[in-house]
């Protein structure tokens, strides 16, 4: 008997399950539905936090819960998108507008085109190639590994965190295919990890552009008012020395923290290798790669017009998207060989990883959604931390500074948890400053760059998906809330006592 009921509940399961599903699947599928258009609507309000607060966090936790257990980027984004509609937060219509009519998601679309286009000419397996066979580096896989995250760091200075990341993606992918590392090698995967800890940081050193720039100018309102004189050289230089001094970290803690096998980098046949094909770009690789580099440099060529000049408003409105929508335009002219340097048309049908955008789009609504200031969470956790910081010596205060701030970025909008510190700090580091003469220049990076540094879950930052989509990446989820841990404990150990040292001696 017992058993004839146990068959009839398997084939009830059989039916209501989607074919080729298997049960632990339906039972995870149920959970997530269950949080993303149910938990939030029943779950008690508390503190500060208000019923759409509640079902932000609660699509968050679904839309993770669905990506952990494989079912796919689109199905998650798509299923994740509607959720928000159904909750009454925006219509359809308008999470359009905010995500794929960004400037943001457009720009990533056609950055997906110029690394397609790098690979496809070869240019990333040329330049892979040439760093392999330096003399000073060949045969020495911790200087390999120290120069490529200090190289990851400055490129994303001077173009851009995702530029930077995108770039050291290709060519990771290079060097690895070119040495014989396999895709989920434990190489390949803290390479990745290292890139997109260094892109993060890198990004921040200059206050001139993006998230530093919002948070560097929302503490120089107070600062100021108090009289107290605001240097961006004093944070440049801090962020400069901190992004240094952990990208030399990481590489050298590739082996004994991360423990990857060296011995296919250190025994790689150099002369095989660049027999295959040059350490030498030809002309299509060159236009390409610097087309790539100057896509970036939009941005930071802006800061420097005057906005006086009677062409800034045409410049500034171009905007970055559209900037590297007119370089792949340009390039499709090019002839090389008398072939197109590029085809459009065939290259963004096959270069875009559209599980990406719509993540970065569904993520990006999510985190609006529990962000958004009459939610009540900002307000919840600005009354947790207020109780946090105070009473403490400077030293235990940047230490409680940079890991609170990495631990909410992890899980919350990056951009909102560096309001929310920054204006819950900004009060104390006036009192440091005046009673045990510390630089204020040299802790608002320590703000950007912790904020910045986010990719444990698909909701932390803008990189987030890209770094957790990657196919090295995909299923490995022990492996990051493990390794990727060792990392931002790396990153707080190794800034916090830079910028320490640089709010004295500044």
């Amino acid at each position: 008997m017992e058993k004839v009921k146990t068959l009839e509940k398997a084939s009830i399961m059989d039916k209501v399950k989607p074919q080729g599903m298997s049960n632990a699947s339906v039972i995870h599928l149920i959970i997530s539905l269950f949080f993303m258009f149910i938990f939030g609507r029943i779950c008690p309000t508390w503190s500060t936090v208000t019923r759409m607060g509640v079902q932000g966090v609660s699509i968050l936790i679904g839309s993770i819960w669905l990506i952990s257990n494989r079912f796919g980027l689109v199905f998650t984004s798509f299923l994740g998108m509607f959720a928000v509609v159904v909750s009454g937060y925006l219509t359809g219509n308008a999470i359009l507008s905010t995500t794929l009519g960004s400037d943001v998601v457009f720009q990533l679309i056609l950055v997906f085109v110029f690394v397609y286009a790098i690979s496809e000419t070869g240019a990333d397996a040329v330049l892979a190639r040439w760093m392999i066979s330096r003399k000073s580096l060949n045969g020495k896989p911790v200087l390999f590994s120290v120069v490529f995250m200090i190289s990851i760091t400055f490129l994303a200075a001077l173009v851009s965190s995702l530029g930077a990341f995108m770039f050291s993606v290709a060519m990771i992918n290079s060097i690895a295919n070119a040495v014989g590392y396999e895709e989920k090698s434990q190489w390949k995967k803290t390479m990745m990890t290292g890139a997109i800890c260094t892109s993060s940081i890198g990004g921040a050193i200059l206050p001139f552009k993006g998230l530093s720039l919002m948070i560097f100018n929302m503490f120089t309102v107070g600062i100021k008012a108090s009289g107290i004189q605001i240097n961006q050289v004093a944070y440049m230089v801090s962020a400069l020395i901190a992004g240094l001094l952990f990208s030399v970290a990481f590489g050298l803690s590739v082996g004994p923290l991360f423990r990857v096998d060296f011995t296919k980098l250190r025994q790689a046949d150099v002369a095989a290798i660049t027999r295959e094909g040059g350490t030498k770009m030809n002309k299509a690789q060159i236009i390409v790669m610097l087309s790539f580099f100057v896509g970036f440099f939009y941005s930071i060529g802006m800061i420097w017009v005057p906005k006086t000049s009677p062409n800034y408003p045409m410049l500034a409105g171009v905007g970055q998207g559209f900037w590297f929508m007119i370089i792949l335009v340009v390039l499709s002219l090019i002839r090389v060989d008398g072939k197109p340097l590029i085809n459009i048309d065939q290259m963004i049908g096959k270069a875009v990883n559209w599980g990406i955008v719509f993540a970065v789009c569904m993520f990006t609504v999510v985190g609006m959604m529990i962000s958004d200031k009459t939610v009540g969470i900002q307000a919840w956790l600005g009354n947790i931390l207020a109780g946090v910081f105070g009473n403490m010596s400077f030293p235990v205060f940047m230490i409680t500074l940079v890991l609170a701030t990495i631990l909410l970025t992890n899980f919350f909008s990056n951009t909102a948890t560096a309001v929310i510190i920054g204006t819950l700090t900004a009060p104390f580091i006036l009192q440091y400053t005046t009673s045990a003469g510390i630089n204020p220049n040299a802790v608002i990076p320590a703000v950007v760059m912790s904020a910045s540094c986010a990719y444990l879950t698909m909701g932390a930052g803008g990189s987030s998906p890209l770094y957790l989509g990657l196919d090295c990446m995909k299923g490995e989820n022990k492996w990051v809330w493990t390794y990727g841990l060792i990392a931002l404990v790396l990153e707080v150990t190794i800034t916090t006592g830079a910028f320490i040292l640089c709010s004295y001696i500044l």
